[in-house]
């Protein structure tokens, strides 16, 4: 094999230029096999249901680290004008996955210098947004066969300057919850309604309830009720059959959860038998807490003192990160890598980290590889 360029700018540009779908990461795991393949002290493991990566070093007995990227794109039109903006029409990096696995390969670049005595393990997972790409990882079984101690992960921000880190001990990112409630009823002219059944009033009678339902959770919990999307009708003077509500919910709790799914069902069932309508609710992706374990806090903060960055303690946010899967099997830690402060964060179509904290990404990250001992 030629000899790749390890220069990580370079990396980041050609992975932002191809981001795509959950569990059709190909290109981007071609690319990351080809500054990978024939390492010596490194084996490539595939998975048989995803295009994810499982990357070993093992140097004898004991336990592995596990550092883990995700790799998928968003469905989102890139618009920062950047000259290594997506070749993929109507997908975009927007989330700093790129990021994500760039440092994940400086970090495996670094370990091939230094040949430290340690068994880690480096995971390019597919999937994280919204599609189950973590639990598909862990339904083949492939990480059970290793005795890990600790899982690692970062997320590029683009609240933070780049030289920063931010995390805390706890609950880090919140349980979501996606759900779809449609109402199906009969359409009649608008002239003639007691002939119909309208759809629309039923959807509208039940967010009315359903908010009121969470806005008395409000008063002792912590929770985030949202409906991004109402889609209802197609003529203006026909009684509208069917109305669909797609949306999210964030708690902390996997009990509040389930609660709110309850209600969410038995709102949804009453409005309808009160309206003559029927009702579909459909509980889609969901993800555990992502809780951070105390010590590798500690930990991390000595770490990027030692390093001379700055350290920042977090608070908990209400996004979703299926790194939480892994974080509910292993002492987990999943920390805020300051990307460069902009007006543009996660999920915009103009959201560009900085290159400059590609390599305090990896510094970080050999750090902590460094005190787990």
């Amino acid at each position: 094999m030629a000899e790749r360029s390890f220069d990580l700018a370079d990396i980041r540009r050609q992975l932002h230029r191809i981001p795509e779908p959950a569990f059709q990461e190909n290109a981007t795991r071609d690319l990351i096999i080809t500054y990978l393949q024939d390492m010596p002290g490194f084996t490539i493991h595939r998975f048989a249901n995803s295009p994810g990566l499982l990357i070993e070093y093992s140097r004898g007995q004991g336990s592995y680290l596990l550092f883990r990227a995700d790799m998928d794109g968003l469905p989102i039109t890139e618009a920062t004008g950047c000259s290594f903006a997506s070749q993929h029409e109507g997908f975009m990096h927007a989330c700093g996955h790129d990021i994500h696995m760039t440092v994940l390969l400086g970090l495996i670049f670094r370990v091939r210098e230094a040949m430290p005595q340690r068994n880690l393990l480096f995971l390019f997972q597919p999937a994280e947004e919204g599609m189950g790409g973590a639990e598909s990882i862990l339904a083949e079984g492939v990480l059970q066969s290793y005795m890990i101690s600790h899982a690692l992960a970062l997320h590029v921000s683009g609240s933070l300057p780049v030289g920063e880190v931010s995390s805390k001990p706890g609950i880090f990112f919140a349980i979501p919850q996606e759900f779809d409630v449609e109402f199906l009823g009969k359409a009649a002219h608008a002239a003639f309604p007691e002939k119909g059944a309208n759809a629309l009033t039923g959807g509208l009678e039940f967010y009315k309830r359903i908010i009121s339902f969470i806005e008395n959770l409000k008063l002792s919990e912590q929770v985030i009720f949202n409906i991004g999307v109402l889609s209802s009708g197609t003529i203006r003077n026909i009684i509208p059959d069917r109305c669909l509500m797609q949306g999210t919910h964030r708690t902390l709790r996997k009990e509040l959860r389930d609660l709110i799914n309850k209600e969410t069902e038995s709102l949804a069932t009453e409005v309808a038998a009160e309206s003559g309508l029927q009702a579909k609710l459909q509980l889609l992706c969901t993800y555990d807490p992502v809780v951070n374990d105390a010590a590798l806090c500690r930990t991390l903060e000595q770490a990027t003192e030692e390093l001379g960055y700055d350290y920042r303690e977090s608070r908990t946010f209400m996004t979703g990160e299926d790194f939480g899967f892994f974080t509910s099997l292993y002492p987990g830690l999943l920390f805020w890598l300051g990307g460069g402060e902009q007006p543009f964060d996660l999920h915009s179509d103009k959201f560009l980290p900085d290159d400059a904290c590609l390599e305090i990404g990896v510094d970080v990250f050999y750090k902590l590889m460094e005190k787990l001992v």
